[in-house]
């Protein structure tokens, strides 16, 4: 009988085969390194303290009503670059309440004046804030949870309001 037998593998390809994995693989780690390193580079991080403690001045100077959050590296429809978003996020369960009712009054045009300098009183903060960021990229928003999502009562960047002032009637 006849048997099959393969030949022996080549010591000398076997070598240029695993050079050539590792060259391969020395060149990759090198580029993905190279390439993760410019991204981050890019990316805009500016602290705003002064903003964020005037914000926390303004609005828990009664008692803890808002969290102030800054999220760096933000891509949305405000901007094509990435940029910052400082969040004050009202935290207070009755404030919430008689946000959410106030807001919508002033949006489905039921409102009281009352409700209206309360909505605009808000829009006025955040909008004088914004003016002292840094770039005109940058947002400041303040919103209240409603179920599971965040409604953004007042959202400013340094020179324009992203959410329609609230005109007081007189």
């Amino acid at each position: 009988m006849h048997k099959n037998y393969r030949e022996p593998i080549k010591i000398k390809y076997l070598i240029i085969a695993l050079i050539g994995v590792v060259i391969f693989a020395a060149a990759l780690s090198f580029f993905t390194l190279r390439s993760s390193n410019t991204t981050t580079a890019n990316k805009p991080k500016v602290e705003y303290t002064k903003v964020k403690k005037d914000l926390d001045q303004k609005f828990n100077g009664n008692g803890k009503i808002a969290s102030i959050k800054q999220e760096d590296n933000i891509n949305d429809k405000n901007s094509k670059n990435p940029h910052t978003v400082i969040l004050v996020i009202l935290t207070d369960k009755q404030t919430q309440k008689y946000l959410k009712t106030t807001y919508e009054a002033v949006q489905n045009d039921k409102s009281s004046r009352d409700q209206q300098l309360y909505i605009a009183s808000i829009q006025k903060i955040i909008s004088d804030e914004a003016k002292k960021l840094h770039n005109n990229d940058d947002v400041i928003q303040f919103v209240y949870k409603d179920n599971k999502s965040y409604v953004p009562v007042a959202s400013s960047q340094k020179h324009r309001n992203l959410i329609k002032p609230v005109k007081v009637s007189k």
